[in-house]
C-alpha cells in the first residue's frame, strides 16, 4: 500500500500547481475588465479587492471571497474567506477601494495607489 501512494501523491502535484494558476488566469481578466478613467463600479471593485487580497491577503494557495457593499466614497470590501483570512481572524477589516481612484487600502496590507497586473505571477 505504501508503495502506491508515494506515486498517486506525486502525480496530484501537477494539478495543485494548475489550480493556482487558474486562478491567477481568472484575475488577470477580471482586471482588465476595470477601467479606471471612468470611476470604479461595484464589480470592478470586486475584481480590485480579489487580485489585491491574493497578492497582499496572506497564505498561498486560496482565493480569498469578498462581499462589496457602499461605503461612501469607497467600495467596502468585506472578506468571507480564502487565503486572507482563516477562522480566527473572521473580524478582519473590509478592503477599502475608492470609488474615483480605484486607490486600495486596508489594515492589514499595503496601501496601493492600484493593483496592477504585472504584479500577479
Amino acid at each position: 500500500m505504501k508503495n502506491l501512494l508515494l506515486p498517486l501523491l506525486i502525480s496530484l502535484l501537477p494539478a495543485c500547481g494548475d489550480s493556482i494558476g487558474h486562478h491567477e488566469r481568472i484575475l488577470r481578466d477580471d482586471l482588465v475588465q476595470v477601467k479606471y478613467s471612468d470611476g470604479i463600479s461595484l464589480l470592478e471593485a470586486k475584481y480590485i479587492a480579489d487580485a489585491y487580497l491574493y497578492l497582499h491577503g496572506g497564505r498561498i494557495g486560496k482565493a480569498p471571497h469578498v462581499k462589496v457593499r457602499d461605503g461612501g466614497a469607497v467600495w467596502l470590501c468585506d472578506i468571507y474567506g480564502g487565503r486572507a483570512i482563516s477562522p480566527e481572524r473572521a473580524d478582519s477589516p473590509p478592503v477599502t477601494v475608492d470609488k474615483k481612484t480605484g486607490h486600495v487600502n486596508w489594515a492589514e496590507g499595503p496601501e496601493l495607489s492600484r493593483v496592477e497586473l504585472p504584479l500577479i505571477r
